[in-house]
């Protein structure tokens, strides 16, 4: 299994914002690539050995991963030239967008079986279809919650820890513009991604207020969960999978989901144009099997999208992440969706970190 990184760069995600709409339905060069390899652009976290290994020797692959270090870095990378790539992962925020830019191609479900074994709600999610025809297949599944080092925070559940003046110059924030929501949602603004002018300014000002109190901003879950081994930081808004790792790894740590709680689903696509629209296929009917979404749960701490995993998943894992209320937590959640000025969102988030 080959892994390559990319470089977070602030231009390519301008890029991909500005030039969506010129560069849907542009076919994108393609360069040679052997059968036996499949190329993934996903999240670091996302392409565990545990269940990649059993499918590139079931099948002959090797699969090269390559690890992005923000979601608008997805769409920059395809909007730069999807030919790199057969598989991509790409959240719900941005899943329309790809759809709509012609990233991605829709999906022979008759190769995907697994399919129909997703939990109902997360097979009508409107952002991965588009004119009756199916694009994406609802894989990873997950509330954000806040990680803390739990011998210093032994006790307390409310998003306004990252805002204690009592740990200053040791929270920790993720580079990106869900935090924006985030903070809204304890603000108490409903419309988190569709804000006016006025609540955008009232987020950034709060942020700006903050960052007396924020050792650094962070976009690799390796880099959160390095800052909390360190001792840099004591809490972050943060992925269930950083406080998973920290703890196996033996850390101090905790998390909560404040409320209401806010979700995201990822889904994996195949890229338009691929030599390799097979292999993406049985990829994805791979990874959204019983086995393999048991397997995520157990090391992620992402809540599996195949409600057949139970077979596979540890019982005090299913126990933990609540998959047997699964059904009122969708009802609940306020799940990650299109941000429609996505690129003030970001020149907003940039003026925080430039403040």
């Amino acid at each position: 299994m080959k892994i390559k990184k990319v470089i977070r760069r602030e231009f390519l995600k301008t890029s991909a914002l500005v030039g969506l709409g010129t560069l849907a339905g542009l076919k994108f060069p393609t360069r040679v690539i052997a059968a036996s390899e499949l190329r993934l652009l996903t999240w670091e976290g996302y392409a565990e050995d545990a269940w990649i290994k059993d499918f590139e020797q079931a099948n002959g692959v090797t699969v090269t991963k390559t690890y992005v270090g923000s979601n608008d870095e997805y769409m920059a990378k395809l909007a730069a030239g999807g030919g790199d790539y057969d598989v991509v992962v790409i959240v719900s925020s941005l899943a329309r967008r790809a759809i709509d830019a012609g990233f991605v191609e829709n999906l022979d479900l008759s190769l995907i079986p697994n399919f129909e074994q997703l939990y109902p709600r997360l097979k009508t999610v409107d952002f991965i279809s588009k004119d009756k025809r199916v694009f994406g297949a609802p894989t990873f599944l997950g509330i954000d919650p806040v990680t803390v080092n739990a011998e210093v925070i032994p006790k307390g559940n409310d998003f306004g820890i990252l805002f204690d003046k009592k740990y200053a110059g040791k929270i920790g924030m993720w580079d990106d513009v869900i935090t924006l929501g985030e903070v809204a949602n304890w603000m108490g603004i409903t419309d988190l991604w569709t804000m006016t002018d006025g609540q955008l300014e009232a987020v950034k000002q709060k942020l700006i207020q903050q960052k007396p109190l924020v050792r650094t901003y962070w976009s690799q879950p390796g880099e959160a969960m390095d800052l909390f081994k360190n001792k840099e930081i004591v809490a972050s808004n943060s992925w269930s999978y950083v406080t998973k790792t920290l703890k196996a790894q033996g850390a101090p740590v905790r998390d909560f989901v404040p409320s209401p709680p806010i979700g995201w689903i990822d889904s994996h696509f195949i890229v338009k144009g691929t030599p390799n629209r097979e292999t993406g296929h049985k990829f994805i009917n791979h990874i959204i099997s019983a086995e393999s979404q048991g397997k995520i749960a157990n090391i992620t701490g992402y809540m599996p999208t195949n409600p057949s995993s139970k077979g596979y998943a540890k019982p005090e894992t299913w126990q933990e992440l609540g998959m047997d209320r699964v059904g009122e937590m969708l009802d609940q959640t306020k799940f990650w969706e299109d941000i429609p000025r996505r690129s003030r969102y970001l020149e907003v988030l940039n003026e925080v970190k430039a403040a």
